[in-house]
């Protein structure tokens, strides 16, 4: 018994030293992050990281503690080929997740988590996001550092696996086993505190990257798909309900108005464009502008210079375009049927008012559960994947954008007017690849990134030239937003990773200026409605930008934190460590109770719908 007992150790320490390699190689493969949060706070991931570790190797030992228990019974349960195939399941699952970490932290910014689920359901679109990664480097290294470590762990097995009477003093074995069971629910639970082990429990420091590499790939993932049941209780409560909606209140008190029926309003064309960061617009890319296009472009209407994306992703960007709805934390509301179908849209309010509704996309709308929140967005027709020829499917996601801004002007050079047409791009998605000869040369993700955006803004510059051209340029409105920012080029400050441009223009915008007024993305839907005297009181958190009497500022959520921003600074706040890792200028409490207030409001009207 004596041998079994040394052997479970040596299992358990093993696991440890298995997940305190997987940091290391986490470290070494964000190594500019790592160094810039210095050698102290790298030395403290890999310490305090330790107690988590010792968490998720004792789940992994505690079925082995239940075998030698029921084995005591049934000794055909007592056979070593049983713990050879248990951890080989083990091994192959923490491999796969901690070398899946290591591109889905540098892609998104945050460790893999239950939101990678979703890719599941759409393969081809998860391939096309690991276009850029060296696959069969990748398939290598797993294959031999799997049998590499198994070849540890059966050693470690067959080594102490010799024969253990168990018909005599059954009852003392079984106390003794039941007696290290107990010992190891202690490191299981994360010590003798009250509340057990949680992400927050081997924050350590002010860098958000040293806490982030603290957090057991394996432990955060398993963690994240048992809370993945959406939640019928809001997390994140600061205040009592009523503050929070008094608050609430003062950013988005809506104004009675009585719009009188036009005989006639402008034509709507909203260009969603994939990952258009705001950090693009200056910047200069081995010689090269990289949106000379869009630069031009804003000098000819309304250019919004402070509007900051709702979320990090395309499913959340276009929620907060058109329906006006804030990102949440944690989930995506579009993923949702039963939830999504409760949003307002602009196809809604432009069906309604009369306009012919299209969405133009060369991707699959399955993706990520958009094709059902579309449909019910009253959009009359779709412009997707299929519709295109199979030598036009050139991009891993489809069409490439010049390929539909073809097909849009195809169809809008005979289109009836008024018209409402979304136009969601993407080939500036990654792996950033484009179908011409590149003018930003480089194999570097951001050379790459910087590339793909320069193609997208050339095929927009085209679009709009056309929309010149035609008859209805001057009884049009064209709104040009990013679905969400991007961590390329990388500056050190999350909040420039929200940023995005924003552009009202078209030919009934007859003012060029430059508006710095602090917004978000999801006041898109209460301007342009505005401007186009139509009602506008559905979409609760969005509010008009052209109304100097609006409080200015804009929340943002990523995974499990959220910003807030206006105009005297911003912070960002971590919901796990419960901690500001981010700000700027004049912070005071107060500014700091509307953003949390913010995030309390809209998580309870997301569980309501």
């Amino acid at each position: 018994m004596c041998s079994r007992i040394i052997f479970l150790l040596k299992y358990w320490l093993c696991w440890i030293l298995i997940f305190q390699l997987g940091r290391i190689l986490f470290l070494f493969f964000n190594y500019s992050q790592a160094n810039a949060a210095g050698l102290k706070n790298v030395m403290g991931s890999l310490f305090y990281g330790l107690r988590m570790d010792a968490s998720l190797a004792s789940y992994f030992v505690l079925p082995g503690l239940l075998l030698f228990l029921l084995g005591i019974g049934i000794p055909v349960l007592n056979k070593k080929r049983i713990w050879f195939v248990y951890t080989a399941i083990l091994l192959f699952f923490v491999l796969l997740l901690n070398y899946s970490d290591l591109y889905a932290f540098r892609a998104w910014g945050y460790k893999i988590d239950a939101s990678v689920l979703k890719y599941l359901q759409s393969p081809k679109e998860a391939m096309a996001s690991i276009g850029n990664l060296p696959v069969f480097w990748v398939i290598l290294f797993f294959i031999i550092s799997y049998i590499i470590l198994f070849w540890v762990f059966r050693k470690i097995i067959s080594r102490a696996w010799l024969p253990v009477q168990f018909d005599k003093q059954k009852a003392v074995q079984a106390i003794i086993l039941f007696i290290t069971a107990g010992l190891f629910i202690i490191p299981l639970r994360g010590g003798l505190q009250l509340a057990p082990i949680n992400q927050s429990s081997v924050y350590f420091s002010l860098n958000h990257f040293a806490n982030v590499a603290a957090v057991n790939t394996t432990w955060n993932f398993f963690h994240s798909v048992n809370n993945h049941v959406e939640n019928i209780h809001n997390p994140y409560l600061f205040m009592e309900p009523a503050q929070a909606a008094r608050i609430m209140d003062s950013l988005y008190a809506k104004k009675e108005k009585k719009w009188p029926p036009a005989a006639t309003r402008p034509n709507v064309i909203v260009i969603v464009w994939e990952s258009f960061t705001g950090k693009a617009l200056s910047l200069n890319e081995n010689g090269v502008v990289v949106v000379p296009g869009f630069n031009e472009l804003k000098k000819e209407g309304i250019y919004f210079s402070n509007i900051y994306a709702s979320g990090d992703r395309t499913d959340k960007g276009i929620v907060a375009v058109l329906s006006g709805y804030p990102s949440q934390p944690v989930t995506s509301i579009i993923k949702i049927p039963e939830k999504a179908s409760t949003l307002p849209t602009l196809g809604n309010v432009f069906s309604q008012a009369g306009y012919h509704t299209a969405f133009y996309y060369g991707g699959e709308t399955e993706f990520a559960n958009m094709k059902a929140y579309l449909l019910g967005a009253s959009f009359q027709n779709f412009i997707t994947v299929n519709d295109f020829k199979k030598e036009d499917r050139n991009s891993k996601w489809g069409a490439h954008d010049g390929v539909v801004e073809q097909k849009l002007q195809q169809d809008l050079a005979q289109q009836k007017q008024p018209f409402f047409y979304t136009w969601l791009t993407l080939s500036s998605h990654e792996p950033y690849e484009i179908p011409e000869a590149a003018s930003i040369t480089g194999n570097k993700d951001v050379q790459l990134f910087m590339n793909s955006l320069h193609y997208t803004d050339k095929v927009v510059t085209q679009f709009i030239h056309f929309c010149k051209s035609q008859p209805w340029w001057d009884n049009t409105i064209i709104v040009i937003v990013a679905d969400h920012g991007h961590r390329l080029p990388p500056t050190g400050k999350k909040i420039d990773d929200f940023k995005i441009p924003l552009l009202f223009t078209g030919g009934t915008i007859k003012t060029n200026t430059n508006n710095p007024v602090t917004g978000s993305q999801t006041d898109i839907a209460s301007t342009l409605l505005n401007l186009l005297m139509l009602p506008d009181n559905s979409f609760a958190f969005s509010k008009n930008l052209l109304d100097s009497t609006i409080l200015p500022g804009a929340y943002f959520s990523f995974n499990d934190g959220f910003g807030f921003v206006n105009q005297q600074g911003y912070f960002i706040f971590d919901n796990v460590g419960k901690t500001i890792m981010e700000q700027n200028g004049h912070v005071n409490p107060q500014m700091i109770q509307t953003g949390k207030a913010y995030e309390q409001y809209s998580i309870e009207d997301y569980l309501k719908r």
